[in-house]
């Protein structure tokens, strides 16, 4: 999302540089499209502007922000991202002519941005646009373009991101110029769509107190084969909220669990329905458990092992592998790793998860030496064809082999890529080649064995 205060002085001061250079080159206006939409970009908007103003003396425009939930371009590429405001784009095209009108203009803020502008034509029955009438328009438009990417994007993608829609009006004032004025409503408008994005906020936050309050978590399992002869050895936790919502998915649940301070609350209830799971698990298997940083501390993870729920279903400690999953930055290492330390003591065994992402996987792999490492998707994916990522995985083996760490490849999709991290020398691995997260436990016979 854009930051207003950075975004201001660049904004105004680009579109008075433009302005001026398209009255001495009309040609500069090709440069003026976004290339990822097509769409014209806002100064290519000021004629239209500037003849209603001076026929009607005022207008109404929309803003329309793309807000990323997570880290969207870092796990999935820039292009999916691209192909997001793309489907944006298309749904606003889609509903020209029933939430919006034909001759209502659509344009991207500014090039390869993540906001959109609609200058909506003039009322018909009336001289100008009631604010009742213009905040209904951008209600309507913010739900049916979240309708159109609901029905257009991928399941699993549509939970990471928001779409917030404000308006405001143009007035005609002939003592400042036009770039001023159109400048101040589309801050106006981002204003108030950053108002509707802190209500949904607040809304989030409730409904996720709601489901830790009921202890609606879900434990979904994913097998770790050994990649030579494909048997199971163990399984990742997998948490999930409650089934069809927005909070089903892990990355929904712990962002908005760290904007609302509730991260140890949320930690605290997927590992215990993680180790409740683990009770049915087959004997002489692992459960891989996500444990965020920060829940590294919590005095009820050091004191696990002692708790009724170990003693009941008689697991050992070394059953149980602590997989960090870097979702913030760790601000003191040297606290962690005592911490760490002090649970190994306990018996259980540390992974390191996303070996070459995250905010310091390198530093964290240095500072914690685990026993398990997980080469991160963005590495596995397509390694049978890009040399580059061969050559990393490659590097990760060398290390791993030295220092006495098991590798697992995380998102094994196809067959090349199998054969690839086998001869690599990727000892371990899991992904939907295998099987898809599932109900805890899985039948062996039942995992995909290609």
């Amino acid at each position: 999302m854009y930051d207003r205060h950075d975004l201001n002085d660049y904004l105004l001061e680009s579109w008075l540089e433009f302005h001026e250079a398209l009255k001495d080159h009309p040609e500069v206006k090709r440069m003026l499209f976004d290339p990822v939409t097509g769409l014209p970009t806002t100064p290519l908007l000021f004629p239209r502007i500037e003849s209603l103003l001076e026929e009607r003396g005022e207008i109404s425009l929309l803003c329309l922000n793309v807000v990323k939930y997570s880290k969207i371009e870092e796990i999935y590429g820039w292009k999916v991202f691209d192909e997001v405001m793309r489907q944006v784009a298309d749904a606003l095209e889609h509903i020209t002519g029933a939430e919006l009108r034909d001759s209502d203009m659509i344009a991207e803020l500014m090039i390869s941005g993540n906001a959109f502008v609609v200058v909506l034509s003039p009322p018909r029955t009336t001289e100008s646009m009631a604010h009742e009438h213009l905040t209904k328009i951008a209600r309507r438009v913010e739900d049916r373009v979240r309708a159109e990417l609901k029905s257009s994007l991928d399941p699993a993608l549509y939970p990471k991101f928001g779409c917030y829609v404000g308006a405001a009006t143009v007035r005609h004032d002939p003592k400042l110029r036009l770039e001023r004025i159109v400048h101040d409503a589309l801050d106006r408008a981002l204003a108030q769509a950053d108002t509707r994005e802190a209500q949904d906020a607040e809304e989030r936050t409730r409904r996720l107190r709601e489901i830790l309050d009921s202890g609606e978590i879900r434990t979904l399992v994913h097998p770790v084969l050994r990649l030579d002869d494909l048997e199971v050895i163990g399984y990742e936790a997998l948490s999930r909220g409650p089934e069809a919502s927005e909070f089903e998915r892990p990355d929904k649940l712990f962002k908005v669990a760290y904007d609302s301070d509730m991260v140890l609350k949320l930690e605290r209830l997927c590992r215990k329905r993680a180790l409740e799971a683990a009770q049915k698990m087959p004997p002489g298997r692992l459960m891989f458990v996500n444990v965020e940083p920060e829940a590294v501390a919590d005095p009820e993870l050091r004191d696990v092992m002692f708790s009724s729920l170990l003693a009941e279903t008689e697991l050992a400690p070394s059953s149980i592998v602590l997989e960090i999953t870097e979702h913030t930055a760790i601000a003191d290492f040297s606290a962690f790793r005592s911490t760490l330390e002090y649970l190994r003591m306990l018996g259980f065994v540390v992974a390191v998860d996303d070996a070459g992402a995250g905010y310091g996987s390198l530093q964290c792999l240095a500072e914690v030496h685990p026993e398990w490492l997980k080469i991160d998707i963005s590495l596995v994916r397509g390694v049978d064809s890009d040399d580059v990522r061969y050559q990393l995985i490659e590097s990760l083996v060398t290390f791993a082999d030295k220092v006495g760490v098991k590798l697992v490849a995380e998102g094994i999709e196809t067959r090349e890529e199998l054969e690839a991290l086998r001869r690599l020398g990727v000892q371990y691995g899991q992904g939907f080649l295998f099987s898809e997260p599932t109900a805890p436990f899985p039948a062996d016979e039942d995992i995909r064995l290609p």
